[in-house]
């Protein structure tokens, strides 16, 4: 099921975005003054499936979504008084908690994209390789952002790291590419709540236009970081499936992981994570 060892440092990524509503003003030739929501809703309007009654809003174009959040799990081996431990770590662009100055679009993509090319981590999503690698390119294109590292690609397809290539290696691995790509293709949702996770805990991808209209961003970021927990607890189960992780190894990164939650759910600002172990505790 996986064709090479797993990667040290591993990147469980997420993001996620809304209809551009200053892209619909340009696109649309609409009045300045069009307020974001109208916009969205010409964008709607005007993507193929969309109904009034069945279908008010259907996914818009990667063109035209604009990323409001990225969130990554970063995995990494270490050892202690050697012993192997997994030290894990839980970011987000923008960070949390919040500044009064938020990043736009485009320094969200380049930070992100120059994190990846500088340290050069194997990177790990759900259907990531037709939605969220297609919105980040797109969206850099649009905001002009330069990816030097990030871009760079090996003269042979199988010889070095490549972020683009899903034939080859795995440096960008695709989980649902794992799986079927019928109409039987499982949701993330899915698969993690049946494996006994907690999948999605406040939120849902169908209210994240609305949070942001509502000017919640924060709910926004913390619903796409609890997405990259359920990335990494099934990547964890297909690791383990396909024995490229032995089963001493495979119990001890479980007690890891719940350490990890556990110190960060110490933090007063992480109510999201502590519902996330209770909904666990509960499954």
């Amino acid at each position: 099921m996986l064709k090479k060892e797993i990667h040290d440092p591993v990147w469980f990524f997420d993001m996620e975005w809304v209809p551009d509503a200053a892209g619909a003003v340009r696109l649309f030739g609409l009045p300045p003054e069009t307020t974001e929501l109208d916009a969205m809703k010409k964008l709607w309007e005007a993507t193929k499936g969309y109904d009034a009654e069945t279908s008010p809003r259907p996914f818009v174009k990667h063109l035209f979504s604009r990323i409001v959040s990225i969130a990554f799990l970063s995995r990494r081996i270490v050892y202690v008084d050697s012993i192997r431990r997994v030290e894990f770590g839980l970011h987000s662009l923008p960070r949390l908690p919040l500044s009064d100055d938020a990043p736009s679009e485009a320094e969200i993509i380049s930070e992100f994209l120059r994190y990846v090319g500088a340290r050069e981590p194997q990177l790990v999503g759900y259907n990531s390789l037709e939605s969220d690698l297609q919105v980040l390119i797109q969206r850099g294109l649009i905001n002009e952002v330069r990816a030097e590292a990030f871009c760079r690609r090996p003269d042979k397809p199988w010889n070095g790291r490549d972020y683009f290539d899903s034939r080859f290696g795995e440096w960008h691995l695709d989980l649902l590419q794992r799986f079927s790509r019928s109409t039987n293709t499982p949701r993330l949702n899915e698969l993690a709540r049946l494996c006994g996770f907690p999948g999605k805990v406040d939120v849902d991808g169908a209210q994240v236009a609305d949070l942001w209209l509502g000017g919640r961003l924060r709910e926004i970021i913390e619903y796409n970081q609890i997405d990259t927990l359920n990335t990494y607890l099934v990547w964890l189960r297909v690791a383990n499936f396909s024995c490229k992780i032995s089963e001493e190894d495979y119990l001890a990164e479980q007690d890891d992981f719940r350490e990890f939650l556990d110190r960060e759910a110490e933090n007063e600002s992480s109510g999201h994570i502590r519902r996330f172990l209770e909904k666990w505790d509960e499954a």
